[in-house]
């Protein structure tokens, strides 16, 4: 059995990957989380892996073969966006002025740099504006639909797609998924994992270990404070009603699947 984990930014992924490494040895473990590494490996040794889990397109785990549980984690839509803005400020203030200035950290240049109206609503240079949205604006309707990270890139509502079409392919795929999980709980996927891959070689290892070590309670790479304290410190930077209103219709296609899926009620673990 091999499990692919579509890591959504700011889902509890470090925590799930940690979580997910119990179940495997580390030569079965691929280290690609991200796209380019991912792309940079052989195909040979793609096939050697069993547990892949990162910020990878969709698309590229398909190109794996065997048989497989691929899912995925949801969280509050404007709860996800906030905790993702304030993740890029607080990492690029432990970076030093020539890496932050990579290619690679144009997020949280732009975070710390911009003001939050310019930051949510249109300003930094056009490639810096393009990466933000790719990320902000709608990121589960956008990946989900197109099943990759640059879909906001390629396709766009109302210009090359309809919202209707886009939130109707994002459905499809969901439904191809193995399980889907809510942030608020992932008692349900530790189960699910236990019994895809924890009855049999060092998998039953992982099992008794998961138990000892419970997912729900792994807090790795978490930011400190709530959504609501997250806001005011939004106002305190500056943010005005722009801001808000931005982050609302950035957040809303992602609110009706959401909301259409309840994650939390019904979970989709199959």
């Amino acid at each position: 059995m091999k499990i692919k984990f579509l890591h959504v930014p700011k889902t509890a992924g470090t925590s799930v990957r940690h979580f997910l490494q119990m179940f495997f040895l580390s030569r079965h473990v691929c280290p690609a989380s991200s796209n380019e590494q991912f792309r940079a490996l052989p195909q040979e040794r793609l096939g050697s892996y069993r547990l892949f889990a990162g910020h990878i397109d969709w698309v590229d785990l398909d190109q794996i073969e065997g048989e497989s549980f691929t899912f995925s984690i949801l969280r509050q839509p404007q709860d996800r966006l906030v905790s993702y803005y304030f993740y890029l400020r607080s990492e690029g203030l432990k970076l030093d002025a020539v890496n932050l200035a990579k290619p690679e950290r144009r997020g949280m240049h732009a975070a710390l740099t911009l003001s939050p109206d310019d930051f949510f609503c249109g300003g930094g240079p056009a490639e810096v504006r393009k990466h933000i949205d790719a990320l902000f604006d709608n990121f589960y309707a956008y990946y989900f639909a197109e099943r990759s990270f640059d879909a906001r890139r390629r396709i766009r509502v109302g210009v090359s797609v309809s919202e209707a079409d886009l939130l109707a392919r994002a459905d499809r795929n969901l439904d191809r998924l193995d399980g889907l999980y809510s942030i608020g709980n992932l008692t349900l996927l530790q189960q699910d994992v236990i019994a895809a891959c924890g009855r049999q070689g060092f998998g039953r290892w992982g099992a008794l270990r998961s138990r000892l070590s419970p997912l729900r309670d792994m807090k790795l790479n978490t930011g400190a404070g709530s959504y609501a304290s997250r806001i005011a410190d939004l106002k305190s930077l500056g943010a005005t009603h722009r801001t808000f209103d931005r982050i609302e219709e950035m957040t809303r296609l992602d609110d009706v699947i959401w909301k259409r899926l309840a994650p939390e009620h019904r979970p989709r673990s199959r």
